[in-house]
């Protein structure tokens, strides 16, 4: 007979078997068991100063490696500060397993500090709008059972995050035996609408692609750009899909929507048909479409059906599953005598014009900078001005290289998101463009890559407002409460505190100067722009309602 093992042993080595090598979170009492179990079984522990930002780094650990990242947090508060994080990794379709600490089962119906019982904040519960699946585990013998079906849910056909909930006598409870199932990977191709799909595509006039976050989750990049190319069509991408394509690809007119081109959207109001390929089209992607102008038809390939075909008025013709692997399926059974090539432009000039300021122009840093970092970097682009500035200028040079959310949106993701894909890809050059709004809610988190010798570098964008919200509440309203800051922060001075780098930018020539010696000195380093607080973001065309 095997010795006895607690339920941590049973966890810790289920998740280094899943090929889980770093967990992210704060540690405390009732979540001590499985932490410490899993530094035994060789998993690396990254303490954070935020467990909304250890959420994610194991979002940024997942995305990066197409694995499960693992993030925790103690009982109550530990685990609320989680929610936000499990909802950007619903959002993106990010498989992370999320672990809260509870009280032992037998001091229920005893006041507890950071209860995490239906009596105060009951996590499971919680969780659960948030997640995939979110359970409480109350007994041992039901453990295996329960962790199968998470991890089966979060590594299956739509991929997100699950979350447990496990009290401290579960944890350390002994069991004989723990039968656990590694998941195997699911292919799932929808083949029934393959001739639908043909037919829409060969029957209509100005077929339009949009390339949404799905081809960056599930890796399409190499079968988009065969499906543009076969049939001739134009791709324009949304906020979340920037970097589906190459920049300069001559298929490629633009991003669209928040922060997207004006030829862009006028390809989208005269198109006949969208190929949808992974995007919900969000108010932030279909924002400057005129009800009148929906297309007849509607082509949406998406792992999630929750909003496919609900959005435009369009015939739709759905396709549902992993994007990469239908698409490998639809171009595989393509018969290049039936594919009718479509007459559009080619190499388009879609930028617009730069604005011209007397100081600092962010669009102007943007437009640049994929001339100035390595081929092989990663940008993690947080949210707010500086993010659809991003979106709109930034040259994406190596597909899938990009990682922006504009749907759930949280301000301060893109800093976890960094440490964690740093983490995960040690030997690519990892940025993250920041605000200073954002930075000043999760900036601390600077420390856990200093401590750790994660050398992200993050580029700071400090106009001293809540720049996004202030351009919109002028112009809508007339008002700006709340936006300034009447004490600007300082980011350089924060960064040398936490132990990093810092690098103060009020031109461009600094700024490539910088750029330069933060790459060379492969530490963490924080870069500091100081940009004209005057310059109109690409976001003020946003209308407050949808068509």
């Amino acid at each position: 007979m095997d010795l006895l093992k607690t339920v941590a042993d049973y966890m810790a080595e289920a998740l280094r078997n899943l090929g889980v090598t770093h967990s992210f979170g704060i540690i405390g009492k009732s979540i001590c068991p499985v932490v410490l179990k899993m530094v035994d079984y060789g998993i690396e522990f990254i303490p954070g100063r935020h467990e909304s930002s250890s959420g994610f780094e194991a979002a940024g650990y997942a995305l990066k490696t197409g694995r499960l990242g693992v993030a925790f947090g103690t009982s109550g508060p530990g685990g609320t500060n989680l929610l936000t994080a499990a909802a950007h990794a619903k959002a993106n379709n990010l498989p992370v397993l999320f672990i809260t600490g509870h009280q032992s089962v037998k001091e229920l119906g005893i006041p507890q500090c950071q209860d995490s019982s239906a009596f105060l904040a009951d996590l499971a519960d919680i969780f659960r709008p948030a997640t995939l699946f979110s359970k409480l585990v109350e007994r041992g013998d039901n453990f295996g059972a329960i962790f199968n079906h998470a991890i089966s849910v979060a590594l299956g056909g739509q991929r997100g995050p699950v979350h447990l909930c496990i009290p401290f006598d579960v944890q350390t409870e002994m069991l004989e035996e723990c039968r656990i199932v590694i998941p195997e990977r699911e292919n799932p191709v929808s083949t029934g609408n393959f001739e639908r799909v043909l037919s829409a595509i060969n029957e209509s006039s100005h077929p339009l692609i949009i390339a949404g976050k799905g081809v960056n989750r599930s890796g399409a990049h190499k079968e988009l750009v065969q499906l543009a190319e076969a049939f001739n069509i134009p791709v324009v991408t949304s906020p979340g899909g920037k970097g589906a394509i190459a920049w300069n690809h001559p298929l490629h007119h633009g991003p669209i929507g928040v922060g997207g081109c004006k030829h862009g959207d006028d390809l989208l109001n005269r198109s006949d048909l969208y190929i949808v390929l992974g995007s919900r089209l969000s108010d932030m992607t279909i924002c400057n479409l005129k009800a009148e102008n929906h297309p007849e038809t509607l082509i949406q390939f998406d792992v999630d059906p929750t909003f496919v075909g609900k959005i435009l008025s369009s015939k739709t013709i759905a396709v549902g599953g992993d994007l990469h692997d239908n698409l490998a399926f639809y171009l595989e059974k393509l018969d290049t005598a039936a594919i009718k090539k479509h007459e559009t432009e080619t190499d388009v000039h879609y930028a617009e014009k730069l604005p011209e300021l007397s100081r600092l122009s962010l669009a102007s840093v943007m437009s640049t900078l994929s001339d100035q970092i390595p081929y092989n970097s990663t940008l993690f682009v947080d949210d707010g001005s500086h993010g659809f500035n991003a979106v709109k200028w930034f040259n994406v040079k190596r597909p899938g290289s990009f990682v922006f959310d504009a749907y759930f949106a949280c301000m301060g993701n893109a800093i976890g998101m960094a440490i964690g894909a740093k983490v995960a890809s040690p030997e690519e050059t990892v940025f993250c463009i920041t605000g200073d709004g954002c930075f000043m809610m999760l900036g601390t988190e600077i420390n856990t890559a200093v401590c750790k010798d994660i050398p992200v570098i993050f580029i700071v964008v400090n106009n001293m407002q809540l720049d996004m919200a202030l351009k919109g509440m002028e112009k809508t309203t007339g008002r700006i409460d709340g936006t300034l800051f009447e004490v600007p922060l300082d980011a350089v001075k924060f960064a040398e505190s936490l132990g990093a780098a810092g690098y103060r930018c009020e031109t461009a020539e600094q700024f490539n100067s910088a750029i330069e010696a933060a790459v060379a000195s492969k530490r963490v380093a924080v870069i500091e722009l100081l940009t004209d607080r005057d310059e109109i973001p690409p976001t003020a065309h946003r209308t407050l309602t949808l068509n």
